[in-house]
């Protein structure tokens, strides 16, 4: 079996990534590093290299899904069964290689993705096209859930292009749209996965670039919906107002 491992950085050194150290550890997985960073201090490429990962760098941060295609591109004529993907705050266990090794690249593979805290952020439900974090696996019956160790069987990849329109946000939900929309199967895999994520942004200017980010992503994703979007904005914004106390953020644009 032929695994490919895909992990975007963005202004991370490869040491400090754990989906890093567990990928390069795995024999029959040849991982490719696609760099967004923006940092000039960030020089990942030698490091790549001696840990026999391929390295493709974007020249600066061009977004989720430009580095996926700019990805899958580079491995479409190459053989192989799976192509994993990889956040570079996650945690990945041996348990999830293993368990990978076991599946037949017949259906996409979406393991179960905790926070620190204890809490599942994927799988999820998906309801009315909103994306709802549930407690349990077991109560779900449309099922949708972020990047963080999806592994695509690679016929699919070789013939899908992410929307490039999409910087960041809505990049999974859209292509897991997609391949139910073509009858392709997605499946959970048992294992559990633990990944550094945080929605709290305590810099006002920072917060305030995320919220673009994620307006223009929304707007995109709900393009024929657009109440949607401005209702998942409004919440966020009501999120980070309380947050940062600062009731200003809600008239932002």
């Amino acid at each position: 079996m032929k695994i490919y491992a895909v992990m975007v950085v963005y202004n991370k050194h490869l040491s400090e990534c754990p989906s890093f150290c567990s990928a390069k550890s795995q024999s029959d997985v040849q991982l490719l590093v696609v760099d967004n960073s923006t940092d000039e201090s960030v020089q990942n490429q030698e490091e790549a290299r001696q840990a026999g990962a391929w390295f493709l760098s974007m020249n600066g941060n061009k977004g989720l899904s430009k580095a996926y295609n700019a990805a899958f591109n580079m491995l479409r004529k190459k053989p192989g069964d799976w192509i994993v993907l990889l956040d570079d705050d996650t945690e990945i266990p041996d348990e999830y290689w293993v368990k990978l090794r076991m599946e037949s690249p017949d259906a996409i593979l979406l393991p179960v993705v905790m926070t620190a805290n204890g809490k599942m952020i994927s799988p999820a439900e998906m309801k009315h096209d909103i994306p709802h974090l549930v407690q349990s696996t077991e109560s779900i019956t449309e099922i949708t859930g972020i990047n963080s160790g999806m592994a695509i069987p690679k016929r699919l990849a070789d013939s899908y292009s992410y929307d490039e329109r999409l910087f960041l946000d809505y990049v999974d939900h859209q292509f897991l749209k997609d391949m139910k929309n073509s009858g392709e199967k997605i499946k959970i895999l048992p294992t559990n996965l633990k990944q550094a994520f945080s929605a709290d942004i305590l810099d006002l200017a920072a917060a305030v670039k995320r919220l673009k980010i994620q307006k223009s992503d929304l707007l995109t994703y709900y393009s024929t919906a657009r109440w949607k979007a401005r209702y998942l904005i409004f919440k966020r914004k009501l999120h980070l107002a309380v947050q940062l106390r600062y009731p200003g953020v809600l008239w932002n644009e």
